[in-house]
């Protein structure tokens, strides 16, 4: 390896920035079955998109390797390891870095969230600093966390900062995993990181309506707000910069409020906007493509009617009471059993609340289903027949 070391109580911070280093740290990553694993991403915050900016992963023998995706053209021989069952990947809060390799074709096994544990155990706040205070007395350093990943070169400060979310792992994941076993609810943790190798990328739909307020516009407000999320997210790629910083979100549903509105005057008096906007090659983009949104709305007779559903309200009937009483009454006795923060992984609000409207148990998780209708059970409440659904997570 080219760059001396930083060394990080015993262990080496290794910088690895070309194919021959890359290589010789996957050969010896590949010796280990168990693997403490980070990404450093930049999702929409500096640049355009889903972005990897480093791989971090240490077998725990001594050496922590700090992968930099930007240098390496062929990251594969790595993406074989974390695919691999038979390798224990360690990884604190998964579910992003799955997300994120699932995008890049990495479909990760063997995965063990100590972030998981944390909240099993009835963590109220479970990040890895608190987690390492709790448990080892050990003050994580976090002034990094807000850090540019995409620029280069990185500084001591970066490569320490991105080393220390996984020299821990090890230890912590020892640690967590002992005291689940002993509260009884590894089967817990087990289904958990199955769940999570689930995971896979999607890009949400109907991103436009996800913005504040688009659902107060009518719909052919709305459809013009498509066509401008559209060319704003077409500028954000074509500057690399995240789309809400070409045209703010604010700013953007009230152009498609007022899709007649001078552009040029409104280029000029909105606040959100980035500069090169307002350069006349783009303005014309900009003119172009609300015009083209506007022809292809009359084309398709799109209605100036709101749709009906938006300010829609949960039914409330006795049923619908009785329900809701019901399963709150056995998610009260789950709180007192396992803890408040424990219960959130066993039943939700919003399990609840399709209970309460539909009438019907759908449950993500084996051992939460177990755990409900024994509980019911113990409290004499009669719940029906539940059923297995995918999680959100999954979705």
């Amino acid at each position: 390896m080219e760059h001396t070391p930083i060394v990080h109580e015993g262990t080496a911070i290794v910088l690895v920035e070309n194919h021959a280093d890359f290589m010789e740290a996957v050969a010896q990553l590949g010796k280990s079955t168990e693997l403490a694993l980070d990404l450093e991403f930049d999702q929409n915050r500096f640049s355009y998109g889903f972005t990897l900016c480093l791989i971090q992963v240490t077998d725990g023998s001594g050496t922590c390797y700090i992968i930099d995706p930007f240098k390496i053209e062929n990251l594969e021989p790595l993406y074989e390891l974390f695919a691999s069952p038979a390798i224990t990947k360690i990884i604190h809060h998964a579910n992003n870095d799955i997300l994120l390799l699932d995008k890049l074709g990495c479909k990760i096994k063997g995965v063990m969230d100590t972030d998981v544990a944390a909240k099993i155990l009835n963590y109220e706040r479970s990040s890895l600093a608190t987690v390492m205070k709790e448990e080892f007395g050990i003050e994580v350093d976090k002034s990094q966390q807000s850090s540019n990943w995409n620029k280069r070169p990185l500084n001591e400060d970066q490569l320490r900062y991105a080393a220390i979310d996984v020299i821990y792992l090890h230890r912590v994941k020892q640690r967590l995993v002992e005291k689940v076993q002993e509260a009884g609810r590894l089967p817990w943790l087990e289904e958990e990181n199955l769940l999570l190798e689930r995971l896979f990328y999607a890009e949400p739909e109907n991103p436009h309506l996800r913005l504040r307020s688009a659902y107060q516009l009518n719909l052919y407000q709305q459809f013009i707000l498509k066509e401008l999320f559209r060319f704003r997210d077409s500028i954000g790629q074509k500057f690399d910069k995240p789309a809400a910083y070409i045209i703010a979100n604010d700013a953007l549903v009230e152009l498609a409020n007022n899709p007649n509105t001078d552009i040029h005057e409104w280029l000029n008096h909105t606040k959100g906007l980035h500069a090169g906007l307002k350069k006349p090659a783009n303005e014309k983009l900009l003119i172009e493509a609300l015009e083209r949104a506007k022809k292809e709305a009359k084309e398709q007779n799109i209605s100036h009617d709101y749709a009906e559903n938006r300010f829609q309200r949960p039914l409330r009937t006795p049923e619908t009471e009785q329900r809701k009483e019901a399963l709150t009454q056995v998610q009260k006795k789950i709180v007192e059993k396992y803890g408040e923060f424990a219960s959130r992984l066993i039943i939700t609000q919003s399990l609840i609340t399709e209970y309460s409207q539909t009438g019907k148990l759908r449950c993500t998780k084996q051992y939460g289903m177990d755990i409900l209708l024994e509980t019911a059970t113990e409290e004499g409440i009669e719940l029906p027949t539940p059923t297995l659904k995918k999680s959100k997570l999954e979705e």
